[in-house]
């Protein structure tokens, strides 16, 4: 089962996402379950959580930030960014976990890559998710 979670904030962009990731699940007959978090800073100690519990075979996590008036923006992505990538290479870590966070400069960046009749990333996540669980199986196979 994957574990998708997604993050409220901007949610006229992550809906869209969403969508697209949950229809190809679907399409593929892939389990997932769908969860939310307020912000794309809260889907990292969230992925943590998850991966602790032993429960998914990956997670998708799911988030647009948008770049506003202030520095948030740089902080909030450098977060994200750095956090997802620390979770996603400790040795303890075991399943893939997706980075589907969009990260643009305006609204309109953010919703030609979110709409479902433009390039809808979130199909690419769930794609991304599956070939990936198949990956690790087969490092599994040859490890020593």
């Amino acid at each position: 089962m994957i574990a998708v979670v997604q993050a409220t904030f901007n949610s006229e962009i992550t809906d869209l996402l969403t969508t697209g990731c949950i229809n190809q699940l679907k399409a593929t007959q892939t389990p997932y379950v769908l969860l939310q978090c307020p912000g794309a800073v809260e889907l990292v100690g969230y992925s943590k959580k998850l991966i602790d519990i032993y429960k998914y075979s990956a997670i998708i996590v799911i988030g647009a930030v948008i770049k506003g008036d202030t520095d948030h923006y740089e902080y909030v992505c450098q977060y994200v960014t750095e956090g997802m990538a620390m979770l996603s290479t400790k040795s303890t870590t075991t399943i893939p976990l997706i980075f589907g966070v969009l990260t643009t400069q305006t609204e309109e960046l953010a919703y030609e890559r979110a709409a479902l009749d433009k390039m809808n990333k979130g199909k690419d996540f769930a794609d991304t998710a599956i070939f990936m669980i198949d990956a690790y199986k087969k490092v599994k196979l040859f490890t020593f």
